[in-house]
């Protein structure tokens, strides 16, 4: 009587060369699927600078809303500075200095995330509108990949 039982339990299972296949199937697929997915974090990795970038106006946008003042955009680089009470073309105006930014005012894009080209530095009304409009090219320096940050002259952010 154990010993039927112990066939029993000998002969269920998956034997090495089972696994081995199995293994190796895994491998072919993997090897297979890896430059599709090393392209897609590539892709993924600028589009979320550029909705960090998106992320950074819209708060200058609320800033300019909340304050009932203009609110100047400064992007330099990988960092953003939002400037408050600032004349229509940018000029003067005090550093913001409050949740999100460093003791200097300065609000960092993450993943080594560069702004490239802007047109313009933009300007917010207290109504929420952009009285200068522009448009900022976020680029990740390690594979020169490119998305545009567009800002209307309504105010709305888009990423193209």
């Amino acid at each position: 009587m154990v010993l039927r039982r112990v066939r029993r339990l000998g002969s269920a299972g998956f034997s090495l060369t089972d696994l081995l296949i199995t293994l190796a199937v895994m491998a072919i697929v993997a090897s297979l699927g890896y430059p599709y997915f090393s392209g897609f974090l590539k892709a993924a990795k600028v589009k979320a600078g550029a909705q960090e970038l998106a992320t950074v106006v819209n708060g200058a946008r609320q800033l300019a809303i909340a304050r009932n003042t203009l609110v100047c955009i400064v992007l330099d680089s990988n960092k953003a500075k939002y400037m408050v009470g600032t004349s229509a073309a940018c000029a003067g105006g005090t550093a913001y200095t409050g949740a999100g930014t460093k003791s200097d005012g300065t609000i960092p894009l993450q993943n080594d995330m560069q702004i490239s080209a802007s047109t313009a530095n933009v300007v917010f009304t207290n109504l929420g509108a952009a009285s200068t409009a522009g448009t900022h090219t976020v680029r990740d320096p390690a594979t020169n990949k490119t998305l545009s940050v567009v800002v209307a002259a309504s105010g709305r952010v888009t990423i193209q």
